[in-house]
C-alpha cells in the first residue's frame, strides 16, 4: 500500500513517506499545503475494509480524540476517505515514540519523569471526562523534538456511562504485557487500570525490561493476575528503595492498594527522585505545576468506592533547545539496556519446564478448577463379557468445592529471582493454549475478545417457512477454509447466529479444527484437531480462547462429546492402530483419562443420555465395512450393552432428545442416507428426513422442537434446518458448513 500512495494528493495533503506500519493502520509523513505543515495520515489497511470490528475502532478514535483536547494527547485534524480507504490527519511527531526511545539505550531519570508527568496528566484529563484508554504502552506515547510526551491510540478506549459508575469491558481487550490484573479477568474497569498499565511502562523505562515476558500472550495474562511482580531493583540494582515502592505500589494486584489516579503516582514519583536528580537541570525537570487542570463538569467515577480529591494535574515542562536526554542531564543511576533479555531464551525454558512438569501439573490443574466446575467423581470401574472396562456408577451431580483461594502475597524484598524465573518459565512451558478471547482466570464469565474471532461478515437474513421461524440460539460447526491453490484443505471451527445471522470462525491453531460439540453449560467447545498429523482432542472456549489440549499421541483420537455435568469428555481412540476405535474418558483439566468399552469393534461418536445413565455410540464389527455399523447402547450402572439396530445397511452417529427418550440417528434406505429416530429400546422408529441431500450427522435444538442436520449435496456439506417431527425442511447455508450442535445458553452469556 505504501508504493501506492507516496506522492497522492490526499485532502490537501501530499504524502511523503511511510513512517510506521502497526497490526491496524499504517502511517505516512505528508506535507499539508494550505497549512505548510507536516502531518500524520494514518490508513486502515485494505484487508480491513470489509471487517466491521476495525472500521468501528478506526472510528471510535477519531470520536474520542475529538472530545479530548488536552496538551499531551495527539490532536486529531481531519478524518476521511481516500480511494475507499479511511484516514485520520494527526499532528505529526517527529521523535517517534517511547517505545522507539527505548530502543536506544539508557534513559535518564529526569527524562522518566517527564514522560510520566505528561502522561499522567493526559490520562487524568481523560479519566475526567470519563474515558479509560485501556491500551497504554510505550508504542502509544509520541514524542516531539521539544521533549513532549502525547498519547494516542484511542481505538479501543472506552467512554463511561454518564449513569452509571462503572463500566464493562465486554470482553479482553489490550496488549497482554501491560493489562491489568481486573482487564484481564474481564472484570469492570476504572481509572486505576490505566494506572496499573502506566506502572508497567515505568518499571521498563527504569529497568529496561517488562515485570513480565513470556512467548505467548496467555501465559502473560496468567502472570498479571496470579504472580507477584518481580523488583526492580534485580535487573537494575542501582534503583532506590523509594523508587521501587512507587513501581510496586503502582503495580498491586488489588486495584484499591494502587495510586487512586495517574498524577497521585507521578507526584509520588517526583518525591522519591527528587534527591536523586537534585541539582541542575535535574532539579528544573523535577518542579511542577501545581496548577489544577479540570474539566468542565465533574468527575465521572467509574468505581464503587468514591474517588477522593482530584489530583494536580502536571503540566509537561517547557520545551527547550537543551533536550534532558543530553549527558549532563543524566543522574548518577546507570541503567543499561539489555536487549538480550528480550529474546526468547527457548532452551533455557524447555530445560527448567521439563524439570518443573509434575508441579506444574499440578499448580495448573489447581488454578484451572474454576474453569470447568468440576463435580464430584464416583464412578467405579467394572466389567462384562461385552466390554473390558466400564465405568460403573453414573457420575454425581453435586458440584465440587473449589480449591481454597489464597490471597495474592504482597511483593518481599529478596534480591534472588530464581523463583519467579522458573515460575515464568513453567508457566510458558504450559502454554499449550492461545491468549485470545480472555484470561486464563474469567472462566466464571466468558467473554469475547476480537483478537481471537475472524468476523465473516452478517449474510442477508433468509426467509424461515412458518415452522422454522421461532428458531433461535446460535450454532457451533465447521466448515471448509480455503488455503490456496495446491493446498490440502483446511476446516476451521464456526459459529452461525440464528437470530443476526452473523457467522464468525475461530483460530485454533495450525491443522484442520472438525467435529466440535459444546459443553452442557455453553461455555466450552471440545474438537478434535490434526495439527500434528494424527487427531487429538483440544478445548476451548465458546468464544476461541483459552485452548487447551487433552490428548497427545501417535492415534486417532476423535469425535469427542461432553458427560451431562461437563466435567469428562468421552472420545473414541485408535488404541491399536486398526481403526477399531475403543471409547475412553478424560478429565478436561488435568487429562487423566481411564478406558470406558472396548471390544475389538469399531466404538465411536459416544453421546452421554441427559441424565448420565446410559451412552449411545455407533459400533460396528467390521472397522472398514460400514453395513456392519449398529446403534448401540451402554447401561452405565449394570455396564450391559445392547443393539439397538440390528440389519444390513450403516446406522450410526446417534445423539439423544433433550428428555433422554428418543435417539436420532443416521441410517441408510435404498442406498442413501436418512435421518430416523427411536427409542431407547430401539422401537418405534421414524423416518424424519429422506433428503435433498445424504445425511451424516443431526442434533436437537435444547428444547427439542428443531433438528440441525448435515446433508452432502453436489459434494458439498450444508447445514439444514428441520422441525422436530420432520415434517419441514430448510437449508441454512450456502458455502459449507458440518456437524452442528446449539451453543447452550450458559447464565453469564
Amino acid at each position: 500500500m505504501s508504493a501506492d500512495l507516496i506522492g497522492k494528493m490526499v485532502n490537501g495533503c501530499e504524502i511523503l513517506s511511510q513512517v510506521g506500519q502497526g497490526g491496524m493502520a499504517t502511517v505516512f509523513r505528508a506535507r499539508q499545503q494550505s497549512m505548510n505543515r507536516n502531518v500524520a495520515l494514518k490508513f486502515l489497511p485494505s484487508v480491513f475494509l470489509n471487517d466491521d470490528t476495525y472500521l468501528q475502532r478506526f472510528e471510535r478514535e477519531v470520536k474520542i480524540v475529538s472530545q479530548l483536547e488536552h496538551r499531551n494527547i495527539v490532536p486529531v485534524y481531519d478524518f476521511g476517505e481516500f480511494k475507499s480507504q479511511p484516514y485520520i490527519a494527526m499532528r505529526y511527531m517527529p521523535a517517534g515514540s517511547v517505545e522507539e526511545l527505548l530502543a536506544e539505550g539508557r534513559i535518564p531519570l529526569p527524562r522518566i519523569l517527564s514522560i510520566v508527568q505528561q502522561v499522567a496528566s493526559a490520562l487524568d484529563y481523560a479519566h475526567q471526562n470519563g474515558i479509560l484508554h485501556r491500551d497504554l504502552k510505550p508504542s502509544n506515547i509520541l514524542l516531539d523534538d521539544g521533549g513532549g510526551a502525547f498519547i494516542t491510540d484511542f481505538g479501543i478506549a472506552r467512554i463511561l456511562s454518564e449513569s452509571s459508575s462503572q463500566i464493562t469491558t465486554q470482553g479482553v481487550v489490550g496488549t497482554p504485557s501491560y493489562m491489568s490484573p481486573e482487564q484481564a479477568r474481564a472484570e469492570q474497569l476504572d481509572g486505576r487500570s490505566d494506572v496499573y498499565s502506566l506502572g508497567v511502562m515505568l518499571f521498563e523505562l527504569v529497568t529496561g525490561r517488562r515485570p513480565f515476558e513470556s512467548d505467548t500472550p496467555y501465559s502473560l495474562a496468567v502472570m498479571h493476575v496470579t504472580m507477584p511482580p518481580p523488583l526492580p531493583r534485580q535487573f537494575e540494582p542501582s534503583v532506590s528503595a523509594e523508587l521501587e515502592d512507587v513501581i510496586m505500589r503502582a503495580l498491586s494486584k488489588t486495584r484499591d492498594a494502587r495510586f487512586g489516579s495517574a498524577g497521585e503516582l507521578a507526584e509520588a514519583l517526583r518525591e522519591a527522585l527528587a534527591d536523586q536528580v537534585r541539582g541542575g537541570e535535574g532539579k528544573a525537570a523535577v518542579e511542577v505545576d501545581t496548577r489544577i487542570e479540570s474539566p468542565p463538569g465533574g468527575f465521572v467515577g467509574s468505581s464503587t468506592t468514591a474517588p477522593g480529591p482530584l489530583p494536580l494535574a502536571v503540566p509537561p515542562p517547557e520545551a527547550s533547545a537543551t533536550s534532558d536526554t543530553s549527558p549532563a542531564a543524566s543522574p548518577a543511576v546507570h541503567l543499561e539496556r539489555r536487549p538480550e533479555r528480550r529474546r526468547r531464551n527457548i532452551l533455557l525454558w524447555v530445560t527448567v519446564g521439563g524439570a518443573l512438569g509434575c508441579a506444574l501439573l499440578v499448580g495448573i490443574s489447581i488454578l484451572a478448577v474454576p474453569l470447568f466446575g468440576i463435580l464430584s467423581r464416583n464412578g467405579a470401574a467394572t466389567t462384562t463379557a461385552n466390554a473390558v472396562v466400564l465405568v460403573g456408577e453414573v457420575e454425581a451431580t453435586t458440584a465440587k468445592a473449589p480449591a481454597t483461594e489464597t490471597a495474592t502475597a504482597p511483593p518481599q524484598r529478596e534480591t534472588g529471582v530464581n523463583s519467579l524465573e522458573l515460575t515464568r518459565s513453567a508457566l510458558n512451558e504450559a502454554a499449550d493454549a492461545t491468549f485470545t478471547a480472555e484470561s486464563f482466570f474469567a472462566a466464571s464469565r466468558p467473554t469475547s475478545t476480537r483478537a481471537s474471532i475472524q468476523p465473516v461478515g452478517v449474510r442477508e437474513q433468509p426467509t424461515l417457512i412458518p415452522p422454522l421461524q421461532s428458531v433461535g440460539g446460535e450454532l457451533v460447526y465447521f466448515a471448509r477454509s480455503e488455503t490456496g491453490d495446491g493446498e490440502k484443505p483446511q476446516f476451521q471451527i464456526a459459529v452461525l447466529d440464528l437470530i443476526s445471522w452473523e457467522t464468525r470462525r475461530f483460530d485454533a491453531g495450525e491443522g484442520s479444527s472438525t467435529y466440535p460439540m459444546p459443553s452442557p453449560d455453553g461455555r466450552w467447545i471440545a474438537f478434535q484437531s490434526d495439527r500434528d498429523g494424527d487427531f487429538d482432542i483440544f478445548v476451548m472456549n465458546r468464544y476461541g480462547g483459552q485452548l487447551r489440549r487433552l490428548t497427545r499421541n501417535s492415534v486417532l483420537d476423535r469425535l469427542a462429546a461432553w458427560s451431562p455435568a461437563g466435567d469428562r469428555i468421552i472420545y473414541s481412540t485408535d488404541t491399536r492402530g486398526d481403526r477399531t476405535f475403543d471409547l475412553r474418558l478424560i478429565d478436561p483439566i488435568d487429562g487423566d483419562g481411564q478406558p470406558i468399552f472396548s471390544d475389538g469393534w469399531r466404538n465411536s461418536h459416544a453421546r452421554f443420555s441427559p441424565d448420565g445413565e446410559y451412552i449411545v455410540f455407533t459400533a460396528g464389527a467390521a472397522a472398514q465395512d460400514p453395513s456392519t455399523w449398529e446403534i448401540r447402547l451402554l447401561d452405565r450402572e449394570s455396564g450391559e450393552t445392547r443393539l439397538l439396530t440390528d440389519n444390513d445397511v450403516r446406522d450410526a452417529s446417534p445423539a439423544f432428545h433433550p428428555d433422554g427418550q428418543r435417539i436420532l440417528y443416521v441410517t441408510t434406505i435404498g442406498g442413501a442416507r436418512a435421518l430416523a429416530s427411536m427409542n431407547l429400546a430401539g422401537e418405534d422408529r421414524r423416518i424424519l428426513y429422506t433428503g435433498p441431500g445424504s445425511v451424516w450427522s443431526a442434533n436437537y435444538s435444547p428444547d427439542g422442537q428443531f433438528i440441525v442436520l448435515t446433508a452432502t449435496i453436489n459434494g458439498l456439506d450444508q447445514l439444514f434446518l428441520i422441525d422436530a417431527q420432520g415434517g419441514s425442511a430448510q437449508q441454512i447455508t450456502a458455502s459449507g458448513g458440518a456437524y452442528a450442535s446449539w451453543i447452550p445458553q450458559s447464565a453469564d452469556s
